[in-house]
């Protein structure tokens, strides 16, 4: 899991800094594994005003959720200059060897 959080300047909007920071990581089990489950579970709306937080589960199963990341992550929305927010993403990169391939399903 990874995170990154960009600055941008207040007359242009131009992006003046990007950081990024590696949260954690998960060794998988050797071998193919077949499904990998994603869960987020989001604490926003009319219940918890001002909460706005979200955790982050993965599952090898689809049924025992372990959960990745830092608990209560803050979700970030600024409406003044850009609609800007927090957004998910899924991804796939080889580290050893060109090749291989991810499906995602919602």
């Amino acid at each position: 899991m990874s995170e990154e959080s960009v600055s941008l300047s207040n007359n242009t909007k131009e992006i003046t800094k990007v950081d990024a920071k590696e949260v954690e990581t998960v060794k998988l089990p050797k071998g193919k594994v077949g499904k990998i489950y994603l869960r987020i579970d989001g604490d926003f709306g009319d219940f918890s005003p001002k909460r706005d937080t979200a955790n982050f589960y993965y599952s090898l199963d689809g049924k025992n959720f372990t959960r990745i990341g830092t608990a209560d992550y803050k979700m970030r929305f600024d409406y003044r200059r850009l609609f800007m927010g927090t957004r998910y993403a899924a991804f796939y990169y080889a580290t050893k060897q060109v090749g291989g391939q991810v499906s995602v399903e919602l």
